[in-house]
């Protein structure tokens, strides 16, 4: 019995390693589709907090990618996600920014005392500044985790980034 134990964990762990591997694969692989122009770094607060990275591939689509953790009474766990959004402005007005409404597709990889990787639709809105290369968000994002059971998922943030030209530092 011992044995199959220890088989299991060994193999838990091989899976873990295979995903975040996959992931940062994905990650590679999308930001070299990205054009140049700039990225948002910031942070998020909620379920996950951490750090927020965003880049438009075209006016109204972009990557999000996070990197953060969850922290509850008696757990601690990891999140790496990726998702993509449109966003659509056509519905809210102001004069010192643009407001937008937006929708997508993410998957996250969450890891705790086993690893869960959740499929999600974010839905959110952003302010973005006309005068100053910053944005403000708040994001829900109802999902469902397909590995390795089902089970619902809700993940919310409010947050702020900084966009800057990642070319500047070359």
């Amino acid at each position: 019995m011992g044995r199959y134990n220890t088989y299991n964990l060994n193999l838990l762990a091989r899976m873990k390693k295979l995903l975040l591997t996959s992931f940062i694969l994905l990650g590679l692989q999308l930001s070299a589709q990205i054009e140049t122009g700039t990225v948002g770094a910031g942070l998020s607060l909620g379920s996950p907090s951490g750090f927020s990275f965003k880049t438009f591939n075209s006016e109204t689509e972009a990557y999000q990618f996070t990197l953060g953790y969850n922290m509850s009474e008696s757990n601690l766990s990891y999140n790496l996600g990726a998702d993509l959004l449109r966003h659509n402005y056509n519905y809210v007005s102001a004069a010192k920014a643009r407001i937008g409404l937006y929708y997508g597709l993410g998957v996250h990889l969450s890891v705790e005392e086993e690893t869960t990787l959740l499929a999600r639709l974010p839905l959110g809105l952003t302010y973005e500044f006309k005068d100053f290369p910053a944005d403000i968000f708040v994001e829900a994002a109802p999902g469902i985790a397909v590995w390795p059971s089902p089970a619902p998922s809700l993940t919310f943030g409010i947050g702020a980034r900084y966009y800057f030209d990642p070319s500047s530092f070359l």
